[in-house]
């Protein structure tokens, strides 16, 4: 089990935004106290790597076409990076479900493409999906050359976000940055009364 560590003000703040800064400053510190423990930026630097994406099967996802060393078009890729104190330490084991909306559903409802968690770096593995072509750009009145999808991220002491939009284009990587805030509780160790 995870040991978590959160910042519980000895002082009072006149506004908001200050906290948040102390909270920051605050994450930042624990953040680089715990690289040099656990030599965590020398893995960092390799899960920061340059990343070759290659269609992958995955069990929960549809099934995508042959694998080869090229992203075959009309095929795009996914990859979310969650973070907290404003993108200063990386989250992991955050919920990730990625999806979107059916176009053969007249209610707008949404279909399930991927379901992930976040990484030791606070990222997901990148996720394949389908995306309309490129050549669709070099046609006069056609719609966009990407595909929007629907990210949604939850982790059990943090702040949902939902329904985030990305673009994905295809032969791309798109990234989607998201920040997730502690919730009041457990930023203030507690509550009022704790």
């Amino acid at each position: 089990m995870r040991k978590r560590v959160f910042f519980i003000p000895t002082e009072r703040f006149s506004d908001f935004n200050s906290m948040i800064e102390r909270y920051e400053q605050e994450m930042r510190k624990l953040f680089a106290e715990k690289q040099k423990e656990t030599g965590f930026s020398e893995k960092a630097k390799e899960s920061f790597a340059p990343i070759e994406i290659i269609p992958e099967k995955d069990e929960n996802e549809k099934a995508l076409p042959p694998e080869d060393k090229t992203v075959p078009e009309g095929i795009g890729n996914i990859i979310v990076e969650v973070t907290t104190g404003r993108g200063a330490v990386p989250l992991s084991g955050v919920d990730v479900v990625i999806d979107r909306l059916d176009i053969d559903d007249p209610r707008g409802r949404k279909e399930l493409v991927a379901v992930k968690t976040t990484d030791q770096s606070g990222r997901t593995k990148p996720v394949p999906v389908k995306t309309v072509s490129r050549e669709l750009s070099l046609e006069p009145g056609s719609s966009e050359p990407f595909s929007t999808f629907y990210v949604t991220a939850f982790e059990k002491d943090f702040e949902p976000v939902k329904n985030r939009p990305v673009d994905v284009f295809a032969n791309e990587v798109s990234i989607l940055k998201i920040d997730l805030v502690p919730k009041p509780e457990k930023l203030y160790g507690g509550g009022a009364n704790g």
